[in-house]
């Protein structure tokens, strides 16, 4: 193929384009407008998710987990108690909750198998979904770094996580 023919092509491509105007704005739209709110409109990133924390060991290890919640990912979290957990997740107060049980620092530091309950609020699903593995990330986090500077970690520390529907 020649250069003359692929400027003729081009050319005739143009002005059936400028005949077209729902395509240039299909065109326009998908390199700008497209682009931008698939950027900025992400539903699964956090950002301000309300948590609650149910700190039945009020241990210095539940405190320091408790303290790793903050902006922009979470709102700072509640302190609540076990019975209050269950109503303000169906009133959708609390997209998570998370449920540190009794002696949970004495069974970490004895190599024992503890585990954390981590309830979630499915009706904010693309919270829900994401937010799951970042509450369990940053609560293994914490564990470890408690645990880094006195021993190594014997015990795997289990984080249930039971997904509620309306």
């Amino acid at each position: 193929m020649n250069t003359k023919n692929i400027y003729h092509l081009g050319i005739k491509e143009i002005k059936a384009l400028l005949q077209d105007p729902v395509m240039i704005f299909l065109i326009v739209y998908a390199f700008t407008l497209g682009i931008y709110t698939s950027a900025t409109a992400r539903p699964d990133v956090l950002k301000n998710t309300p948590i609650a924390i149910i700190d039945e060991d009020k241990s210095p290890l539940s405190q320091r987990i408790s303290n790793s919640f903050y902006p922009p990912m979470f709102t700072n979290p509640d302190i609540i108690n076990a019975q209050e957990m269950d109503k303000a997740m169906d009133k959708g107060k609390y997209t998570f909750a998370l449920n540190i049980p009794p002696y949970f620092q004495r069974d970490v530091l004895q190599g024992k198998d503890p585990a954390i309950q981590l309830n979630i609020d499915a009706t904010r699903m693309g919270q829900a979904f994401s937010g799951g593995g970042y509450v369990q990330n940053i609560a293994l986090k914490e564990i470890y770094n408690f645990l880094a500077p006195n021993q190594s970690l014997t015990s795997s520390v289990d984080l249930n996580t039971r997904t509620l529907f309306n």
